[in-house]
């Protein structure tokens, strides 16, 4: 997994099961990023009890340009490099994400660590129950 989709805020605003979604098709996808796992079995593996939640966590992932879904086949997309880019004035800028220095974020909630925690949890146990890493 690219350390640029956390380090550089990509999870930025995603909520826990779209970022949950894009954890498990980092997972399950072939070295081009494709995978063929139907919304039934990604319902399944993320206990999803609707199709609309499926179908807005892909929407959103789509629309942030993380992942490709065409015809039941998703492809996690490489993440964008911040490239320089014209700004008002002529002058350069970088994306919005990019020019925040780190004593410009806001302070961490302290629920912030917790709903971490408890992702990074959700994650492990979605791999346990796969089989993975168990020896």
């Amino acid at each position: 997994m690219d350390h640029r989709f956390l380090r550089e805020g990509f999870d930025q605003g995603l909520t826990r099961l779209e970022k949950l979604l894009y954890f498990v098709l980092v997972a399950v996808s072939n070295q081009d990023g494709v995978s063929f796992y139907s919304d039934a079995r990604l319902a399944e593996l993320l206990d999803i009890r609707f199709p609309h939640e499926l179908d807005g966590a892909r929407k959103e992932l789509v629309a942030r340009d993380l992942i490709a879904y065409e015809g039941g086949t998703y492809q996690v997309l490489d993440l964008p490099v911040p490239s320089l880019r014209k700004g008002s004035g002529g002058s350069s800028s970088l994306p919005d994400h990019a020019l925040r220095s780190s004593s410009s974020f806001p302070p961490v909630r302290r629920t912030a660590l917790c709903d971490a925690a408890s992702d990074l949890e959700s994650v492990k146990q979605l791999l346990q129950r796969w089989g993975w890493g168990r020896t």
